[in-house]
């Protein structure tokens, strides 16, 4: 039987959940900073044997208008790098699962910034936070502020580019929007990097590990996208700060980190960074077994595919057509995500695919 008990997942008419912590499950509230359960540390090796059970993706098909977006990818690559570079882990496979615009000029755009945000991650994961590491970051920070840059990398040449390109496709506010989520995320790597590499075992309470995880992805910058996707401008109906808009967002975001950590983990510990997962986190304060940490998370995915559903169709009743169209493309991405997740290379333990884009440096 199971140490973790189990959580309400039926929902109607849900009043706002704004942010990622808001909707933690009470079984997990209040837990104290280190109260460890185990005796002794955990093996993080114990990652690797689990299986992900009674969570079905649907099949998502890639953009059928858009079938040269392959080409695209390696073509934006080889021009930044100066020399032949190709996505071999198809991380443009997301991109054509998530989006349905059948505009080819936008979903270039799209195309172009989502491979920029992959290999700044990855880029990102490896600066050792020193002093000179976080000079490195607060250097990017201002790089994008500003959409200059006068380093040599192909990462700076893409930012370059990928930012002109949205100045001319995005509107005044998602622009804004955009760059702000943009150093916000980075911004966190200044402990996310240090909390990844835990050498002490201090680890952190449930509430501080999603309050991290709120900062500490990209689904904000995603659905931004989505909103060029079918041509939403929020600011025009208030939406910005409207509750419910928020609601439906941070739902969808937390949705998708819950299924990327189930299918990513692994691929995360050969690399040491196994001890940031919600597994590990999970086993350390309830002192449960790798499987019972794992079939929790999928119930807490239920629960955020819930209210993605239930803040969707609120959303919905506004009775604007484009915000309706929007509701659509973000559960789409949203499904495309979680399929995508299921046969990502990059998630596998095979060093070869230790980045999503390998430019051979």
């Amino acid at each position: 039987m199971s140490k973790i008990g189990k959580i309400d997942t039926i929902v109607t008419g849900r009043k706002p959940i704004l942010k990622m912590v808001d909707s933690i499950p009470d079984i997990f509230k209040g837990k104290p900073p280190t109260g460890a359960n185990r005796s002794t540390i955990i093996d993080v090796n114990e990652l690797l044997n689990y299986e992900v059970r009674g969570l079905v993706s649907d099949t998502i098909l890639r953009n059928p208008n858009h079938p040269e977006s392959y080409d695209w990818t390696n073509k934006l690559l080889s021009e930044a790098y100066g020399r032949p570079v190709s996505d071999t882990t198809d991380i443009t496979c997301y991109i054509d699962m998530s989006y349905t615009t059948a505009n080819k000029k936008v979903a270039f755009v799209i195309n172009y910034w989502n491979i920029f945000a992959f290999m700044m991650d990855d880029h990102m994961d490896q600066i050792v936070m020193d002093d000179a590491g976080k000079q490195q970051i607060c250097e990017w920070q201002q790089k994008y502020r500003t959409g200059k840059s006068n380093g040599k990398l192909g990462l700076d040449k893409m930012l370059v580019r990928t930012l002109e390109m949205e100045r001319q496709y995005l509107s005044p506010d998602q622009y804004d929007r955009h760059v702000r989520h943009v150093v916000e995320w980075w911004d966190t790597y200044f402990t996310v990097n240090q909390t990844k590499y835990n050498a002490d075992h201090q680890m952190l309470t449930y509430e501080q590990f999603w309050i991290h995880r709120g900062k500490d992805n990209a689904g904000a910058l995603v659905f931004i996208f989505s909103e060029l996707s079918v041509g939403l401008d929020p600011i025009e109906h208030g939406l910005t700060t409207d509750p419910i808009w928020l609601s439906f967002n941070t739902a969808a975001a937390k949705q998708s980190i819950l299924v990327n950590e189930v299918y990513s983990v692994k691929s995360e510990v050969p690399k040491g960074q196994g001890k940031y997962s919600y597994q590990y986190l999970i086993m350390w304060h309830e002192g449960c077994s790798v499987q019972e940490a794992v079939d929790h998370i999928v119930s807490e995915i239920h629960f955020q595919w819930e209210l993605v559903l239930d803040f969707g169709e609120q959303l919905k009743e506004y009775g604007i057509p484009v915000l309706s169209a929007y509701v659509d493309e973000v559960v789409h991405e949203v499904k495309g995500n979680h399929f995508w997740s299921t046969i990502c290379r990059r998630y596998s333990t095979d060093p070869k695919h230790s980045h999503y884009i390998n430019t051979g440096k």
